[in-house]
């Protein structure tokens, strides 16, 4: 959500200023609902003000919404009925536990001696503003909204990395229901020494690295996580108490409930039945992330040197 100390060089409609008189510019969430493969957002643009919305219909601005799912880096942008409802489909695989929206009008085109009745004049007096494309004019607070998505989730976003000044060596930590610490709740906490986390973080964030090596990244430190996972849910299993009943540490987790859920969407229904190995099935939940962290590396060797695919050296 955008920073309400944000100061613009021109008036913008939002609730932290009183650049507009008597105006008023937020989005209402109508409904958010879930078909099973898609979260399905409706909602609606209240625009308190005629000059905004004549400028709209000009062709001078327009409302968009940014979607910014924190968890997964999601980051998509829709344009809005600036005039009635908006439904927005996002993939379920894309986000996990919540998304925010926030909602703005910006500029489409340049707009010279920019002034609306709105303004208020004990600030901006008959000032004209010269505006440019992609100037915000009007935005609100934004608001989250939370998904039931544990179970959709893409296999890597159930890791977390994270850095710690005082680690030596990685450590990994796989929730349990009744988590101690709640910084460890729910996922798969993999903690790496400083340095090492500093260079995890810009290859995952620099999109000049990330897109070569993001794959290559994740069959290096995500894949053996899972694959600890799956032998671990599978040791749970075969876990019995005095009464017979099965033992549960991980199951009801975000991750463990996440690869029970991936697991039945390959077709796997029972651990213990399945002869594939604790590495194979954690391959297969990562989308067969060894064949594309070798292809991935294999380009990237060839773009860094003179090696060619056909080199009979190779």
């Amino acid at each position: 959500m955008r920073n309400r100390a944000i100061e613009y060089p021109h008036p913008v409609l939002n609730e932290y200023t009183r650049d507009y008189l008597n105006s008023r510019f937020a989005i209402d969430v109508l409904s958010h609902t879930d078909n099973g493969s898609e979260i399905i957002i409706e909602l609606e643009c209240q625009i308190d003000c005629d000059g905004l919305v004549q400028t709209i219909s000009a062709g001078d601005a327009k409302a968009i919404l940014r979607l910014t799912c924190y968890r997964t880096s999601l980051r998509e942008t829709y344009d809005l009925n600036s005039s009635g409802s908006t439904i927005i489909r996002i993939p379920k695989k894309n986000v996990a536990d919540s998304v925010d929206l926030q909602a703005m009008i910006v500029a489409v085109r340049e707009i010279n001696k920019f002034r609306l009745p709105e303004f208020n004049t004990d600030y901006f007096g008959s000032i004209e503003f010269k505006i440019r494309k992609g100037d915000v004019l009007a935005n609100e607070p934004g608001l989250k909204i939370k998904l039931n998505t544990m179970l959709e989730k893409n296999m890597a976003g159930i890791v977390q990395v994270r850095g710690d000044l005082n680690a030596t060596n990685m450590n990994v930590h796989f929730a349990e229901v009744y988590e101690e610490r709640p910084d460890l709740t729910d996922y798969i906490v993999i903690t790496l020494p400083d340095m090492d986390y500093k260079n995890y973080a810009r290859m995952m964030t620099k999109k000049h690295l990330k897109n070569g090596v993001e794959r290559f990244v994740q069959a290096s430190v995500i894949l053996p996580a899972i694959t600890e996972a799956v032998g671990k849910l599978r040791a749970e299993e075969t876990t019995v108490g005095d009464d017979g009943d099965t033992i549960t540490h991980f199951k009801g987790t975000v991750w463990a409930d996440s690869i029970y859920a991936a697991l039945i969407k390959y077709g796997i229904t029972d651990l213990l039945e399945n002869q594939m190995s604790d590495y194979e099935i954690a391959n297969i939940l990562l989308g067969n992330v060894t064949s594309d962290s070798i292809s991935n590396l294999m380009q990237k060797l060839t773009e860094w040197s003179t090696i060619r695919e056909d080199d009979p050296t190779l």
